[in-house]
């Protein structure tokens, strides 16, 4: 269970992931000892997974963004784990997520242009063994992205 001190550090953590616990401490209103505990405990109980930046894609070389529904045999346990780890190896996809419905997952791609991307699809994605069909989806507009979660909303 999170307590109101936790929220106000998370939410404060993941506005800023650099603040020093100084200044931590001061905006989530406790001192600098208590803040440095709370936010310890949240890192070993898992909670914060780690740190990291954000970047913006586009700016870093990455023009074209894509979601890919893909269908996959799922004979086996070995070949599911085929899939799975061939999906964490490649840097391209950057998230992943099993679905129920018509297809079985959704993977997040990026890639530097167009030909990339197709070069992506039809020889590498299309070279897993795992995959019966795919589905490309391209990104015309980013409307919203965030990756804070609202831990501060009333229960």
């Amino acid at each position: 269970m999170l307590t109101k001190q936790d929220k106000k550090v998370l939410t404060t953590l993941q506005e800023n992931g650099r603040l020093p616990i100084v200044e931590l401490a001061k905006q989530a209103h406790m001192s600098e000892s208590t803040c440095l505990r709370r936010t310890k405990s949240l890192e070993e109980r898992g909670i914060i997974k780690g740190y990291s930046a954000i970047l913006d894609a586009e700016k870093a070389g990455f023009g074209v963004v894509a979601f890919v529904q893909v269908s996959i045999n799922q004979n086996n346990e070995a070949e599911f784990d085929g899939f799975k780890a061939a999906v964490q190896a490649h840097p391209l996809i950057l998230e992943c997520y099993s679905l129920s419905g018509q297809y079985d997952h959704l993977m997040k791609v990026v890639a530097r242009n167009n030909k990339e991307l197709s070069q992506f699809i039809l020889k590498t994605l299309r070279g897993f063994p795992e995959i019966k069909d795919a589905q490309t989806l391209f990104v015309l507009d980013q409307v919203k992205h965030t990756t804070s979660l609202p831990v501060e909303l009333p229960e």
